[in-house]
């Protein structure tokens, strides 16, 4: 007969504790899971206090120094979660629960290093919105502030770099939305990456700040103004009228064409007269028409310039110019434009850029021009 291992008296045969005692011992546990979990969410909690209630019940339930600890981390935990619940970490909700680690000395675990990575991970969201917000402020006060913020982060160089340029990133996506950029849009923009020291090509390893550009050409084009956005090394293989000026490149461009395919189909019919022993003669009839049918072909890929009067085509094989006033129609296309000269036998003519957006945008309004 053994004794039970909560109240040290008798259990019975073959058994190491009594039921009741078990679920007192549950009950209690869980009670200071919750208690920890009140007093990480309170600020300025009183440690000695704590200590003290938890010890009281840990008593009545037969709870351990071992049990205590770890209802210190679990109710820990669940703080952390409840925290988190709304999807938003608080500067005071992060200095309360780590303050509370650190006076209570939560034990380690992987339910306590999985809450230190989420809750990490929350103060890296909370310090990026708040970076994101700045990068679309109205002066230097926002950038100060951010500043502040993550100096008291203590972010190591290459984190706080990286989350400065997803955050910059996140700010472009969320201005570009309507598809506009406004004049002072695109200053706080700036201002942010000279603030922060980034560079053109820090931004836009996924292509913000190349959206960024394009956004303002579009802008600049729409009010009668001639972009002088992009640098173009080695210049350009197009022979320019001194009436027009270079707006956009775009390289490694497919450019397709409709193109007519005619196939002549036909058959015979006719019947076997048989004129003498092993001798047959067939009168037959031959008939055939033609089908014909449309089909995009890929002609070439090269070079797509747009200027104030034209566009301009440089490949290997096909190499033109039109201009805009020669175009009766566009078609927008997700990854490029569609063009119809105005003439009787003209055929659609396509241009693959990758952007379709930007590169209508952009023709269209200097065709208005």
């Amino acid at each position: 007969m053994g004794d039970c291992t909560y109240c040290g008296e008798p259990a019975g045969f073959l058994r190491r504790k009594h039921g009741t005692c078990h679920a007192t011992h549950g009950k209690g546990v869980a009670e200071m899971q919750a208690v920890v979990a009140e007093a990480a969410a309170t600020a300025n909690f009183n440690k000695d206090a704590l200590r003290e209630r938890l010890a009281a019940i840990g008593a009545e339930c037969w709870a351990s120094e071992t049990d205590i600890d770890a209802a210190i981390a679990a109710g820990w935990t669940r703080a952390v979660a409840e925290s988190l619940a709304d999807g938003v970490l608080t500067r005071a909700e992060e200095t309360r629960l780590r303050g509370f680690r650190d006076q209570m000395a939560v034990a380690g675990g992987a339910q306590t290093a999985a809450s230190e990575a989420r809750l990490a991970k929350a103060s890296r969201d909370r310090l990026r919105a708040s970076a994101r917000r700045a990068a679309l402020g109205a002066g230097d006060a926002d950038l100060d502030q951010l500043n502040a913020m993550l100096n008291e982060a203590q972010l190591a160089g290459l984190e706080k770099r990286r989350l400065l340029i997803a955050a910059w990133e996140q700010a472009v996506d969320q201005t570009l939305e309507d598809g506009l950029l406004t004049l002072d849009e695109e200053a706080a923009l700036v201002r942010y990456l000279r603030r922060f020291d980034l560079s053109a090509r820090d931004v836009d390893g996924g292509g913000a700040h190349t959206n960024l550009v394009k956004a303002a050409v579009i802008r600049e084009v729409a009010e009668g103004v001639v972009p002088q956005r992009q640098n173009v090394p080695g210049g350009v293989p197009f022979n320019l009228m001194k009436s027009e000026q270079l707006v956009w490149v775009v390289r490694e461009v497919d450019y397709l064409e409709v193109v007519t395919r005619r196939q002549r189909r036909g058959h015979s019919h006719g019947v076997s007269i048989r004129i003498a022993k092993g001798l047959y003669y067939s009168p037959r009839v031959f008939r055939s028409r033609t089908h014909e049918w449309e089909e995009t072909v890929h002609v070439d890929s090269g070079l797509l310039g747009v200027t104030t009067k034209h566009l301009y085509f440089h490949g290997s094989r096909k190499r033109f110019r039109i201009r805009y006033d020669r175009i009766v129609s566009f078609e927008p296309y997700d990854d490029g434009i569609g063009v119809m000269r105005d003439a009787q036998t003209a055929k659609p003519q396509n241009f693959v850029t990758g952007d379709g957006w930007f590169i209508y945008n952009l023709v269209t309004n200097l065709a208005k021009r």
